[in-house]
């Protein structure tokens, strides 16, 4: 998956307003557009958080925070449920993807701490650098 520009809290929201629909949305709403989930990407077994940008049937286009975008079955899909503690995998800068638990998420929605699982280090990052694993 490749790492460009994040789809920002802002741009959510604003599409999510434009749409009527809530942008940070309970699990049970997660195939609407606007709202935040994390699916799958190509054949990948995790899953990377982003928003919902388009609904054709049962096919949802999720648009990746790493600015990405793919159509997926809507139950591939499910409500972005990360928070202070949660683990998830981060890509660290030689391109591979870590073990981490999540420090904390900013207020954007996008920018977090992680600590990494094996030896500890602490790292800010982005929502668009870091992967749940099923």
């Amino acid at each position: 998956m490749k790492i460009s520009p994040p789809f920002h809290r802002a741009a959510r929201a604003a599409i999510a307003l434009a749409l009527g629909t809530c942008a940070y949305a309970a699990p049970a709403l997660a195939h609407n557009v606007g709202d935040w989930v994390l699916a799958p990407w190509h054949d990948s077994t995790q899953t990377f958080p982003g928003v919902v940008v388009g609904k054709s049937g049962s096919s949802l286009t999720i648009r990746f925070d790493d600015g990405t975008r793919e159509t997926r079955i809507a139950s591939e899909v499910r409500a972005f449920d990360w928070k202070a503690g949660s683990y998830v995998e981060c890509q660290w800068s030689d391109g591979k993807w870590y073990g981490a638990r999540i420090n904390w998420l900013g207020k954007d929605g996008l920018s977090m701490q992680i600590r990494y699982v094996d030896d500890g280090t602490i790292e800010r990052t982005t929502t668009g650098k870091c992967r749940s694993s099923n």
